[in-house]
């Protein structure tokens, strides 16, 4: 017989008005209730489960306490609309709950308040529900998308310089990849005269000769899009939902992790505008003369100087200024601003000639002493170039009839040039932030759970069994009944990508009739019944090629490009699930022909990011296949690649409850209370000298009895 408590946070508005953290509260329970917690962190009849811990529904007695805490939730009438937290209790908020064992703390996790027991008008239960920590991931993130997340830190600039740069760069967090989102990619070094002309969405990318121009030759770099690391959005998850993931596999020195990258790739075709923050570019005029400007006459006590950028006015004259423009394309629109000690004064938009008059009245005067500077802006995407002159007129101090003085300076070749922030939230593919965790956590075979300091720690399923101790617990085994069970109800399992819809891996989908980086585990040559399990990731899987060199007409001379063609089997472009791969960056390899968005020639490159399936351009690399798969760099002697997700993270789990020899175990045993305070779903325990690994374990609190699935464990 244990002691069981369930203690809730209680949130006063004393406490929220204070900023204080909302102290627990120990609730009545039934005396006669069994309260029976089960926990699994993987289990065999669903293997593909994450952020699995225990949940737990059970009703509490309405005692004077108990209303208290739930603020009499039966009664609506006690409920204000100005402070539900004060005055009434909000169910749609989970509270903090902490389980205690024997006065020990046992399973920290959140309580939802479910409803109330009504018998005859008066409350005789509540319903509640007990969640452990692990679970509350996806309560937490609901149904928020990954362009939720705050990755402004990387917003830039979508120009073709940029492009090129982190195209021909080093690995950072952003990088340009060589996938194409329209257009497909050969390499012919062929420069006689009999170059063949490639049409369509064919473009040769082989250096061009200097002495024969192609206009078909050449990669345009707007064909390219950014890609940025994985790790920066597990990142981004953990800053925004408040959450500290532990190292053991979010780290930067594990490769086949930390080198991953996805295409931000939202819409298909080219970036749009929603992947941009229309940002006019200001420019400020900063050419006019220089110098102090005399007013003529003893009647004028101001004084104007200028250097070049700001013109400085004192003294107690009315001053107005004019500022006419001339732009060299009257038909973009830009906007003129004047402002008088850092505050925006005076604003004019339009097109063509323009002219900002700054005005001043007499009584009183807006226009008086200060700093003036002055600044013309646009959202254009094309360079606009403007001349013009700022007009000063002294005219006196209020009802003087002095003479005016004026002063003329020109300003000239202003140059106002196109600036785009690059969203990189708003270009982020469209998934849940708790479906991307997930397909993470599927894709390496992850176990998570709540440490006790709130760090949820995040380890391959070897690395978590690995840390369990054995226990031997034969002493506490009810021998008198138990069950065994087979340990798999499926014949196999299949992993897969759900994104297979890009042309080169539905192409070989329909070729060779295998589906592009997947596996299928089964016991070979045996046949099994149960049904088909699949693990799905929820990103797209791409075959990238490389590409030979077609001057070669033996087919043996290849290129060191290697690109990514995003478009489906009609070679349309098309958006696909999100994209995951490896970026290679190739140095001094072949030399490809680059242009700028405009079409013009922005020169040639021997260094760029190639992506890949595999960590390295070697079959000894790590992909993120499932399955072997050949390398697609290494051509024309194909290599494959053996270590893939299923070999590196599924193999010794699945392995061992396909063996024919295992069993699932199903066993009751009265544990004390000491080991189930201490106990780990990752530890072995032995029974009769027998090891075995925990699949679950569910304890009744009320009379300790703890039922256990066991699964053999062939490597103690």
């Amino acid at each position: 017989m244990f002691t069981l408590q369930l203690f809730i946070q209680d949130i006063t508005k004393k406490e929220i008005d204070d900023g204080d953290p909302a102290g627990f509260v120990r609730i009545d329970l039934f005396k006669d209730e069994s309260v029976t917690l089960t926990q699994a962190i993987q289990n065999v009849r669903d293997i593909g489960s994450v952020f699995t811990d225990f949940t737990r529904t059970f009703t509490v007695p309405a005692s004077p306490n108990t209303n208290k805490l739930f603020k009499h939730y039966y009664n609506s009438d006690i409920v204000s609309n100005d402070n539900l937290l004060a005055s009434g209790f909000d169910a749609g908020i989970r509270r903090d709950a902490v389980l205690e064992l024997n006065h020990t703390p046992f399973k920290k996790g959140q309580i939802r308040l479910d409803g109330v027991n009504m018998k005859e008008g008066k409350p005789s239960s509540y319903k509640i529900t007990f969640f452990g920590n692990t679970v509350k991931l996806s309560t937490l993130m609901g149904d928020d998308n990954i362009s939720s997340l705050d990755l402004s830190t990387f917003n830039t600039v979508y120009t073709a310089g940029v492009v090129k740069s982190k195209l021909i760069g080093v690995l950072n967090d952003i990088i340009t990849p060589l996938i194409t989102h329209t257009r497909r990619l050969v390499f012919n070094s062929n420069d006689n005269g009999t170059n063949p002309i490639y049409s369509g969405v064919v473009d040769n990318i082989a250096e061009q000769s200097p002495t024969k121009v192609d206009d078909n030759r050449g990669l345009s770099l707007k064909q390219l899009k950014f890609a940025i690391r994985v790790h920066k959005i597990i990142e981004a998850i953990q800053a925004k939902y408040n959450l500290t993931f532990s190292n053991d596999f979010f780290n930067t020195t594990n490769t086949p992790y930390y080198n991953l990258y996805m295409w931000l790739h939202r819409k298909s075709g080219d970036v749009g505008t929603d992947a941009q923050v229309a940002e006019p570019f200001t420019q400020q005029v900063t050419t006019f003369q220089t110098g102090p400007f005399l007013i003529p006459g003893g009647n004028y006590d101001s004084q104007i100087t200028s250097n070049g950028t700001t013109l400085e006015v004192s003294g107690t004259d009315n001053i107005n200024f004019t500022l006419d423009v001339v732009p060299n394309d009257n038909s973009i629109n830009y906007t003129i601003e004047a402002f008088l000690d850092g505050e925006k004064e005076y604003t004019k938009s339009g097109t063509g000639q323009q002219q900002l008059e700054m005005i001043g009245t007499f009584v009183p005067s807006v226009v008086g002493p200060g700093d003036y500077t002055f600044f013309i802006s646009t959202t254009s995407s094309t360079q606009l170039v403007v001349t013009g002159t700022i007009t000063m007129t002294v005219i006196g101090k209020g009802g003087s009839q002095l003479p005016e003085a004026s002063y003329t300076l020109t300003f000239s070749s202003l140059t106002v040039a196109q600036s785009q922030s690059f969203n990189i939230s708003e270009e982020m593919p469209k998934i849940k932030c708790i479906d991307f965790l997930s397909g993470i956590f599927k894709m390496f075979n992850l176990t998570a759970f709540v440490e006790d300091d709130g760090t949820i720690k995040i380890q391959t399923l070897d690395s978590f069994y690995s840390a369990g101790v054995t226990r031997n617990i034969t002493d506490f085994v009810d021998i008198t009944e138990s069950k065994i069970d087979t340990a798999l109800p499926f014949k196999e399992i299949d992993f897969r990508f759900q994104g297979r819809q890009s042309f080169l891996a539905d192409t070989h989908e329909k070729i060779f009739n295998l589906e592009w980086g997947t596996e299928t585990f089964n016991r070979s040559g045996v046949t099994k019944d149960g049904s088909v399990y699949k693990i799905e990731l929820p990103f797209e899987h791409f075959k990238f090629q490389r590409l030979l060199d077609l001057n070669d007409q033996t087919g043996n001379t290849v290129s060191s490009v290697q690109f990514g063609w995003s478009v489906n089997l009609d070679q349309s472009p098309f958006v696909g699930r999100p994209l995951l791969f490896y970026p290679i960056r190739v140095s001094g390899g072949s030399s490809i022909q680059l242009k700028d968005f405009s079409g013009v020639s922005a020169g040639t490159t021997t260094n760029y990011i190639i992506p890949s399936n595999v960590t390295t351009l070697l079959s000894s690399g790590q992909s993120i296949h499932f399955g072997t798969e050949s390398h697609e760099y290494i051509i024309p002697n194909e290599e494959t690649v053996t270590k893939n997700l299923f070999s590196q993270y599924y193999r010794n789990y699945i392995s061992d409850v396909f063996d024919s020899k295992n069993r699932l175990t199903r066993l009751t045993a009265y544990l004390p209370a000491k080991i189930l305070l201490n106990l780990s779903l990752a530890d072995r325990l032995e029974i009769n000298q027998k090891s075995y690994k925990i699949n679950s374990i569910s304890t009744d609190m009320d009379n300790g009895k703890s039922e256990l699935e066991l699964l053999n464990d062939f490597n103690a």
